[in-house]
């Protein structure tokens, strides 16, 4: 069983426990191992980031050390906050030699470990490295045209510096997984915006503000779901859709990624974890038990 090194960050042990349920279970259907990071620390996207750059890229260092040392020369990061990170990171010790001897020296590590040769991949780049094909084979409950919004936000693939993504203003790898699965992408506007999340504590009124923005250009094309691979994003618009004014009937169901390609692997929708969810995800009958 092939095997790839796993970094399910914070969101992913706590808030988002969902996404990381669905991924081990489509990991498991795709004959992946998922070989968590041994004594993983946070990778510095929130606050560390914004107060201590310097501190923020020793964080995502430690465990890019740490992974190295276990054997990995990829490393599974699905929250598009940490992938952005760990990639950030990896890509500034790659071309500063000073810079990653003093972090292998703070760390304790000896300064010949190849800090620099393990790649942080998203979860759309660990999707297109197995094969899109390869899944397709695999599904069993096809997703039945399923109107699906494609949320990639502001980090999944951009910047092109730091991902190495060609098409960063109009990426279009989620909707063609989606397509594969049996499901209905539809053309929307916001499928890049950012939905706010890191001024949740500091201007509510704006995420709030952009969350609808969001939930309005989803309905106007007719999706009957958003999907996405970012916790934060998940968050606010799974979360504030009351608070941004949307009658509980109107709901649109958010869901990660993970969850609709294990539906279409057949997997079980008790390992989907969508009774973690605030909108009910049981209205769209591609969805529904």
């Amino acid at each position: 069983m092939p095997s790839i090194g796993y970094f399910p960050g914070c969101s992913l042990s706590g808030t988002a426990a969902e996404y990381d349920r669905s991924l081990r279970a489509v990991a498991a259907a795709l004959n992946v191992d998922l070989a968590e990071v041994p004594d993983w620390v946070c990778c510095g996207a929130t606050s560390a980031h914004a107060i201590d750059h310097g501190l923020a890229r020793a964080l995502a260092a430690d465990t890019l050390a740490k992974a190295r040392r276990a054997g990995h020369s990829e490393l599974l990061a699905p929250c598009a906050m940490c992938y952005s990170r760990l990639a950030a990171a990896a890509r500034e010790l790659a071309g500063d030699h000073r810079l990653r001897r003093t972090l292998l020296a703070a760390m304790g590590e000896p300064d010949d470990l190849d800090l620099h040769g393990v790649r942080p991949v998203s979860l759309l780049q660990w999707f297109e490295r197995i094969g899109l094909e390869s899944i397709q084979a695999r599904v069993t409950a096809p997703l039945k045209g399923l109107k699906v919004a494609c949320y990639y936000g502001c980090l999944l693939v951009r910047p092109a510096s730091v991902t190495g993504e060609r098409e960063v203003e109009a990426p279009r790898s989620m909707e063609i997984l989606l397509t594969l699965l049996g499901a209905q992408p539809v053309r929307w506007s916001m499928a890049l915006e950012c939905c706010a999340g890191s001024f949740a504590l500091s201007r509510k009124e704006a995420v709030l503000r952009q969350g609808r923005r969001i939930y309005d250009a989803a309905r106007r094309a007719g999706a009957e779901v958003i999907c996405l691979a970012c916790p934060m994003c998940h968050s606010n618009l799974d979360l504030r859709q009351g608070e941004f004014g949307v009658p509980r009937e109107d709901r649109l169901p958010v869901v990660y990624l993970t969850q609709l390609v294990g539906l279409a692997l057949g997997r079980p929708r008790e390992q989907m974890g969508f009774d973690g969810h605030f909108v009910d995800v049981n209205r769209p009958a591609a969805l529904s038990a």
